[in-house]
């Protein structure tokens, strides 16, 4: 009997102290003060871009860009995904070791020894997959660790939207893939998925004056006899070609049995289209931009999905904004007018770096760049600066082991974000990874809306 109290006493006494102990929380429980997710209480300024044709012009002219030019990439310039999995395999979509054959399989589907094997201008028909290698299997580094398991197909290299321009200059031995160049992006794409152009469509193309962008993601695109036939995404441009008070005329290309495009008519409507370049100012971004806050993040752009780079390619696109692909190649491209605007931000501290954005930054037109990783800078709003972006996640350490605390979609947040958090990594806070910022032009090119 006595043994029983005393047990009875432990186990009470075990179950105080267990609920005194401080438990640290894991990564998806730590709690992160955001500020409000509405983009149009942040814009204030409707001054507007004042030569909207120059970005226009400059727009096209790189959209158009694989019509006009010789192949860019050379054979070894499209094996190195290859090349680094024979280095290190990799996982595949079941989370064992991809084989040696495996990868011997793909490299003569490649067929490199022939490369290139083509020359030949075509359209994409269907949005799609751009990959680095002519597979649909994923590969992960270490479905273990933190970065290097899902989503991150380092065998993805980006999506591409229905109606983009493209140069065949390379065809896999079966010819179920080719690889394919654009004005922003190369990579392996299904055949099903583009069409050869003849030269009369490319002529059309070309001397096309107007074109139309969305204004709502995912506003689908129907046949004049309204037979559905893709959905426009915020990015994606469709050649105007007459209208009336309620729609515009469009043409959309799809890929016939003998792989040539044909051009089918659209009618768009008015409320859910608009003349490409949307006119530039803070509030016209946030409106065009709020619909696709919380939208979820994308590595490549899987899923449908965006990564931070595309989200600003596509959004910015819109406006005429022409950004290179990937978040190193955008933080320090030349602008419009070839004029190199980037700042180096890597030898100041956190607080140096907030006092130049504050003098320097323009809000909803400086973007801000980090290794992997790039955002839009808001402005500053109770004196914390707030920047967009669609991120993955934050680093975590806990006991020493490194970890993410998932934010996966498009978010605003301030560049602090984390600060004080015991399990965020201090020294892997926004702010402190900043290396350099680029406005998108000099603010003088604002005007004072009509």
């Amino acid at each position: 009997m006595v043994k029983t109290i005393q047990l009875s006493s432990f186990i009470f006494l075990l179950f105080i102290l267990l609920g005194c102990a401080q438990i640290t929380p894991t990564p998806a429980e730590i709690d992160l003060s955001l500020p409000k997710q509405d983009l149009t209480l942040y814009a204030k300024d409707t001054r507007v871009f004042k030569d909207s044709a120059k970005l226009k012009k400059h727009y096209l002219k790189n959209f158009f860009l694989p019509f006009n030019q010789e192949p860019q990439l050379n054979v070894l310039d499209i094996q190195w995904g290859l090349t680094a999995a024979y280095a290190n395999r990799g996982f595949g979509e079941n989370l064992l070791p991809y084989t040696t054959d495996f990868l011997d399989n793909i490299k003569q589907e490649m067929n490199l020894e022939n490369f290139p094997n083509a020359k030949k201008p075509a359209i994409i028909t269907r949005s799609t997959n751009l990959r680095v290698i002519p597979t649909h299997k994923p590969r992960f580094l270490d479905p273990k660790l933190p970065g290097e398991g899902f989503p991150f197909d380092t065998w993805q290299n980006s999506s591409i939207y229905a109606g983009t321009p493209i140069l065949i200059t390379h065809y896999s031995q079966s010819k179920e893939w080719a690889f394919v160049e654009s004005g922003f992006v190369s990579g392996w794409v299904s055949i099903l998925d583009i069409a050869l152009l003849k030269p009369d469509q490319i002529r059309l193309l070309e001397s096309t004056k107007d074109f139309l962008v969305t204004k709502k993601d995912y506003a689908p695109i129907r046949s004049s006899n309204n037979v559905f036939l893709e959905s426009a995404r915020i990015g994606m441009l469709l050649p105007l070609i007459g209208s009336t008070k309620k729609t515009y005329e469009s043409l959309f290309f799809i890929r016939t049995s003998s792989g040539y495009a044909k051009a089918v008519k659209t009618h768009l409507p008015v409320k859910n289209f608009t003349k490409f370049p949307m006119p530039f100012s803070s509030v016209n971004y946030a409106y065009l931009t709020q619909d696709i806050v919380g939208e979820k993040y994308g590595w490549g752009g899987m899923f449908g999905n965006r990564d931070c780079s595309m989200f600003l390619h596509d959004t910015l696109g819109n406006f005429g904004f022409y950004l290179s692909r990937n978040s190193q190649a955008q933080i320090k491209q030349k602008d419009f007018q070839d004029r190199y605007l980037y700042v180096d931000l890597s030898q100041k501290t956190p607080q140096e770096k907030v006092d130049f954005l504050k003098e320097n930054g323009i809000p909803f037109a400086t973007l801000l760049g980090m290794k992997g990783h790039i955002m839009l800078y808001l402005g500053v709003f109770n004196d914390e600066i707030l920047a967009i972006h669609d991120i993955w996640g934050l680093r975590t350490l806990q006991n020493e082991k490194e970890g993410r605390k998932i934010l996966g979609k498009i978010i605003i947040t301030p560049l602090d974000i984390g600060k004080g958090v015991e399990t965020i990594s201090q020294n892997s806070l926004l702010i402190n990874r900043i290396s350099g910022m680029r406005n998108l032009f000099d603010e003088n090119e604002l005007k004072n809306a009509k």
